[in-house]
C-alpha cells in the first residue's frame, strides 16, 4: 500500500496531478477506511506506463482510451513503449550527428549540402500550427490525423524533407513550377498527406499549398531547403489541382 505522498516523493509526479488522474479515472485511487488515497503495485505499474506514453507526447484523454479499449497487458504496452523511444532516441542521435558535422564543417570552412544540414530536423513545429489548425479544418480532423502519424513521426518527416528538396532542386535547376516532374511531386506531396495526416481533398490541398506563401512561418520553414521554395511549391500544388479538376 502506498499513500499519495509517498508516491510523490518516489515517482516525482505532483500531489495535485496524481489527484488529476484520480478525478479523470486515468490513475484511480483506491480508499482506506478512514477515506485516504493510497495505491497498489499494480497501481505503480499502470503509473509506469501513464508516464512513459505521455513523455513519448501522447494526451492523457488517448492514454486512458487505450487501456480503456485496449486488452493488452503491461508486457505488450512496455514493449509498445520501448519501440517508440528506440525510433524517438534514432532521430535524436541523427539530430546530433547533424549539428556535430555543421560545426566541424564550420570550424574547417568545409560546405555542407542541404540534406546533409537538415537530416533529423523537422521542417516545421507542428504543435505550433495546431489550435489554429483544428479551427480551420476541425478539431477531429486534426486528432485523426495525430493518431494516424503517431509513431511514425520521424518517417512522415523523412518523407516531407525528401519532397521538399526535390521541389528545391528543380527550382534551383530553373525547372516551371507547373513541369510535368513537379506535377508528379505535387502528387505524392498530396499522397503523402493523405497517408500520415488525414483524407485531404484536392479544395483542402490547394488551400495547405496557398498556406506555403500567405503564412509567414511556413514560407520561413520551407525556404530554408532554398529561397523561393515555398513559393514555387505553392505554385506546383495549384498547378496540380488544376489538372486534377
Amino acid at each position: 500500500m502506498y499513500y499519495v505522498k509517498e508516491l510523490s516523493e518516489w515517482t516525482g509526479v505532483s500531489v495535485r496531478t496524481l489527484h488529476h488522474y484520480d478525478s479523470i479515472g486515468l490513475l484511480p485511487a483506491n480508499r482506506s477506511d478512514n477515506g485516504y488515497r493510497y495505491y497498489t503495485d499494480k497501481d505503480l505499474d499502470k503509473l509506469q506506463i501513464i508516464l512513459a506514453y505521455k513523455h513519448l507526447g501522447f494526451e492523457l484523454q488517448e492514454i486512458k482510451e487505450m487501456f480503456a479499449d485496449s486488452k493488452d497487458n503491461q508486457l505488450t504496452h512496455l514493449r509498445r513503449q520501448l519501440q517508440l523511444m528506440h525510433d524517438e532516441n534514432r532521430r535524436i542521435l541523427t539530430i546530433i550527428n547533424t549539428l556535430e558535422s555543421t560545426i566541424l564543417a564550420k570550424e574547417r570552412g568545409i560546405s555542407m549540402t542541404s540534406q546533409e544540414r537538415f537530416k533529423g530536423l523537422n521542417y516545421d513545429d507542428n504543435e505550433e500550427y495546431k489550435e489554429e489548425a483544428a479551427e480551420k479544418y476541425g478539431k477531429e480532423v486534426i486528432d485523426t490525423a495525430a493518431k494516424k502519424h503517431q509513431g511514425k513521426e520521424q518517417e512522415m518527416t523523412d518523407g516531407f524533407n525528401e519532397l521538399f528538396f526535390a521541389f528545391a532542386n528543380n527550382h534551383s535547376a530553373g525547372m516551371s513550377p507547373s513541369d510535368a516532374q513537379n506535377i508528379e511531386l505535387a502528387k505524392s506531396l498530396h499522397q503523402h498527406i493523405r497517408e500520415y495526416s488525414f483524407d485531404c481533398s484536392l479544395e483542402v490541398f490547394e488551400s495547405i499549398g496557398l498556406g506555403y506563401v500567405q503564412d509567414e512561418r511556413f514560407k520561413k520553414n520551407i525556404d530554408q531547403f532554398g529561397a523561393g521554395t515555398a513559393e514555387y511549391i505553392s505554385k506546383a500544388v495549384t498547378a496540380y489541382v488544376k489538372q486534377k479538376q
